[in-house]
């Protein structure tokens, strides 16, 4: 028995089996809006719609009859994004020096055949190449043989090699006849839960030609890695994760503009989810026993494999992960910091998101783990909560009065996670929150602005059980790097310096951060902010050989602590689920700050 489901405002009719979900219908239907920020587990309440004037969750509630659904305007609305365009990577071209990227176009000349001297075509080709690269083992495809005897006639025996180093040798992955002028393009791609980053950059200057930033289009079927995974266990819903991810990448593609035969090389960083679900991969083996997944590192494969709307045989190659819950955006993100070649004193790194990865170490030794932060810094399950887009509330004061700063200087549509921080700290140091995280007055909400001044017109309100959800995020990251400091013997005033890497942290406030207690209480100097690390990460091994070599020393020389294993984990995070901590020892300059203030209101 099929049924027909109508969809409004769309006006889109789809035919469907009877038992199917609703939101596998608007998939059907062309319309994948629909936003399942829980995986499709029911928990969330995000895909709402009206059947026969009920409000239902889509993805539990099936099809039984013809029906019309109504999806709120605010599913199919368009995202607005806003992207950091400051980069590390023009600084850091001066230090790369002489420039080997993955895809090496070389201008060369190679003899003429004759009669005392038969060697074939392929054979003169790689005397020639032998002659830059000595000792190395030339290989190619075969369609270079097939364009190779026209090419080196074409223009008497000038002609521009595309070649890729691989180990003990060169292989030529394409020829054309004459020295050609135009440089070869690569991208460096950065593929995050919640965001996805293309930057297409020059093979022969290194120069970045363009970047562009969107939404992972993920998003609509999961806000974190362990909902997608669980939606993702059906061939049919992991195709579609995969089919989305690369929607996306291609869509910034076409936005940047150039010919897709351009486009020759691509380093990606990303999870191990996130590189799972690209390639299609099934991602529930991370989080079952013993959390293996299929692959790590991830084999250098053509762009025709992975499904990039590039040049089909261009080679992509992956950061190299250390296991399930610390990936190549983690080995990728560390190139961008000192950590991996500074032997003196130790460092801190974290990439906040919705999942937390800390690294602590030096170029001697590394130490990491991952713990699940939530999306509640994204904003989801906050009720005035919102992505760091147009309109968020990023900043937060109360100094008699509350005011705020908004991304864009818009009316405020919600509030993002550094706004969110923000708020709940200086609600804790004006004495309205107390260190449980409930309000001082026996109230359980709090007004940040009311309707009349919002996008929206409605009032923005943080609850009880937001800050309750704050709280638990904020403390599994700062129990995670408890633990690791811990295992390694060392205290908080032994980290030279702390970077925070991520979309995030451009907007985070540290003196907020520590605060709340989700920063350790340090001199403000020692926290460092380095962007989006992962992307600049994939961009300097796009560009060095050293580099990428490096990463896999890095990811080599990477020990992965598993928090789930160790009880003191739970004990941290108990500790922490107050503010800023229970042991006010850790936060001697709050102490002070905070008595002081409340004395002065008092």
């Amino acid at each position: 028995m099929h049924c027909s489901v109508h969809f409004l405002p769309a006006d889109v009719r789809v035919e469907v089996p009877a038992g199917t979900l609703i939101h596998e219908a608007a998939i059907r239907a062309g319309l994948h809006d629909l936003e399942l920020p829980c995986g499709g587990q029911g928990t969330c309440n995000e895909c709402i719609v009206e059947v026969n004037e009920r409000l239902v969750p889509a993805c539990q509630t099936p099809v039984r009859a013809d029906v019309v659904v109504r999806i709120p305007q605010t599913h199919v609305a368009g995202m607005r994004v806003v992207s950091d365009s400051n980069q590390l990577a023009g600084n850091l071209l001066k230090e790369l020096g002489k420039l080997t990227p993955l895809y090496l176009s070389e201008k060369i000349l190679v003899p003429p055949a004759s009669i005392d001297e038969h060697y074939s075509d392929w054979n003169r080709l790689t005397r020639v190449l032998n002659e830059k690269y000595p000792d190395a083992s030339i290989s190619a495809s075969l369609l270079v043989l097939h364009l190779l005897a026209e090419a080196l006639r074409e223009a008497d025996g000038k002609a521009t090699v595309g070649i890729r180093e691989i180990a003990g040798g060169v292989h030529v992955l394409d020829i054309r006849a004459g020295h050609t002028e135009q440089s070869p393009l690569g991208l460096a791609i950065d593929i995050g839960t919640t965001t996805v980053v293309v930057q297409v950059v020059d093979l022969v200057s290194g120069h970045v030609l363009s970047t562009r930033t969107s939404y992972n289009m993920q998003l609509r079927r999961g806000a974190d890695v362990i909902s997608r995974i669980d939606y993702a266990r059906t061939p049919e819903r992991l195709a579609e994760m995969r089919e989305l991810v690369l929607k996306t990448i291609n869509t910034l593609l076409v936005e940047i503009g150039p010919k897709p035969d351009e486009i020759r090389a691509a380093f990606i960083s990303g999870n191990t989810t996130m590189i799972h679900l690209l390639l299609g991969l099934q991602p529930k083996y991370i989080r079952e026993a013993p959390y293996v997944p299929t692959v790590n590192p991830t084999p250098a494969l053509t762009a025709a494999e992975v499904g990039l709307a590039i040049h089909p045989e261009a080679v992509v190659e992956f950061a190299p992960g250390v296991g399930s819950y610390v990936g190549g955006d983690i080995t990728a993100g560390l190139l961008a910091s000192e950590i991996p070649s500074n032997h003196d004193g130790v460092f801190l790194f974290m990439d906040i998101g919705t999942n937390g990865e800390i690294v602590i170490g030096n170029a001697e030794w590394m130490i990491s783990c991952a713990c699940s932060a939530g999306p509640a810094f994204e904003g989801a399950g906050i009720k005035c909560g919102m992505r760091a887009t147009l309109g968020a509330i990023e900043q937060v004061s109360i100094n008699g009065a509350l005011s705020y700063k908004v991304i864009g200087d818009g009316k405020p549509a919600g509030i993002c996670g550094s706004g969110l921080i923000s708020l709940l700290g200086e609600l804790f140091k004006a004495g309205a929150v107390d260190q449980s995280g409930h309000f001082s007055d026996g109230s359980h909400s709090f007004q940040v602005e009311r309707g009349a001044l919002t996008d929206s017109g409605e009032d923005l309100i943080i609850t009880d059980s937001d800050i309750e959800n704050l709280i638990r995020t904020k403390a599994a990251i700062y129990a995670a790097c408890t633990l690791i400091l811990d295992k390694v013997g060392l205290k908080w005033t032994e980290i030279s310096r702390v970077y925070i890497a991520g979309g995030f942290g451009r907007y985070l406030q540290i003196p907020d951060a520590i605060m709340i207690g989700m920063l350790p209480d340090l001199p403000h100097e020692r926290f460092t902010y380095i962007g989006n690390s992962a992307l600049t990460g994939a961009y300097i091994a796009l560009l060095s050989r050293q580099h990428r070599h490096k990463l896999t020393e890095i990811a080599s020389k990477m020990t992965y602590v598993d928090l789930s294993s160790d009880p003191r984990y739970m004990d941290g995070y108990v500790k922490a689920m107050f503010l800023p901590h229970t042991d006010w020892e850790q936060f001697p300059s709050l102490h002070a700050v905070l008595e002081n203030q409340r004395r002065e209101q008092s």
